[in-house]
């Protein structure tokens, strides 16, 4: 588990730092304009379930807005489906609404949205890649904005379920069940949707439900080194022409899908200073890559550096001289933490 503190005080550095902590957890687009900067307090966690995120965001009064950019790659788009704790104004896209406690809502990453409270407050959200949620929900687009009150009907189910599972991600339980969990909230979501606006919301489509099958059955295997389109497609009791092409459908091919995941998770564990005695190959090799070579060239042309640069720049920004240094402490009173299996997220610990 992720978790990120910011303290009061004040600086430019300050500013870039929970900006960072903002855009690692929810996407490169977001930004914080604090009401009062030098008292501005503001902790999230976050927990990693597959290729879906779930968070819990506790700040000051501040207003939240994203910053559209055009997209590098396809696979950066992603969808935010949260709750709030408090009375809260959304634009989004152009468009106005008002949550209350317990509602929720569906953010689009590209979409230009500014959040404004009236006071302090908590979200707990779920953040999905797109073409996950397509499995489910096949025109996310429109089901962007609209107001789903979590206080009757189906909505409340999907409230409750959140506010849940992040319980259960505190208290160690998460880890066994949260790829079931993550599917039956998204169902219940899109019978949300459906209920919503039966004219605009389609039935989930085969091909989708198989796609979302297909990644399902690679997060389960992704540290496998002998994960491969043929040994999925045997597993699966399809053929590896008809698992290639139902996949291409999102623009991307299964091998590339795969290198990513697996690339996303040694970053994380590159990161991570619980992790820093570890070697950079074990790590790699513990994600499934089987050569240290391929595992560097790779590293190097999705993130721009080295997995050991990558590796020496997050541990000192986070105030590492050297694995194996205790932490400094920072004057921008900023804290990015991994914390260890079975730690309670409300444990920080010093990156």
């Amino acid at each position: 588990m992720l978790s990120f503190q910011v303290e009061s005080g004040a600086g430019t550095a300050r500013r870039t730092h929970w900006n960072q902590a903002m855009r690692e957890v929810y996407g490169p687009r977001w930004a914080l304009n604090p009401a009062r900067p030098a008292d501005f307090r503001m902790t999230v966690h976050a927990v990693q379930i597959g290729s879906v995120t779930l968070s819990r965001a506790s700040l000051s009064q501040a207003e939240v807005s994203t910053r559209p950019q055009p997209l590098r790659r396809t696979s950066e788009r992603s969808y935010n489906l949260y709750i709030v704790d408090r009375t809260q104004r959304l634009m989004l896209g152009g468009q106005s609404l008002m949550l209350q406690p317990g509602d929720f809502t569906l953010a689009d990453s590209v979409l230009p949205s500014t959040i404004v409270t009236d006071g302090p407050y908590t979200t707990i959200g779920l953040t999905v890649p797109a073409s996950f949620l397509r499995a489910y929900v096949p025109n996310p687009d429109r089901a962007v904005g609209i107001c789903f009150p979590g206080s009757e009907g189906l909505p409340r189910v999907v409230s409750l379920m959140l506010q849940e599972m992040w319980r259960m991600a505190e208290n160690g339980t998460l880890a066994t069940v949260g790829n079931r969990l993550v599917t039956s909230l998204l169902e219940a979501f899109s019978a949300c949707c459906e209920l919503a606006d039966p004219q605009r919301h389609t039935q989930t489509s085969s091909a989708a439900a198989r796609r979302a099958q297909i990644r399902e059955a690679i997060q389960v295997r992704l540290r496998d080194p002998e994960l491969s389109l043929r040994s999925l497609a045997r597993e699966l009791g399809l053929s590896t022409r008809y698992v290639q092409m139902i996949f291409n459908e999102d623009g991307d091919s299964i091998s590339r899908y795969i290198r990513h995941q697996r690339l996303e998770g040694c970053r994380r564990e590159l990161a991570d200073p619980a992790l820093r005695e570890h070697s950079v190959t074990g790590i790699a090799f513990r994600w499934g890559f089987n050569s240290a070579a391929h595992f560097c060239r790779v590293f190097h042309a999705q993130y721009g550096m080295s997995p050991s640069r990558f590796r020496e720049q997050a541990l000192e920004n986070a105030g590492y001289e050297r694995p194996g240094v205790p932490p400094q402490n920072t004057q921008s009173g900023f804290t990015g933490a991994a914390v260890a299996p079975g730690m309670r997220s409300g444990a920080v610990v010093s990156r």
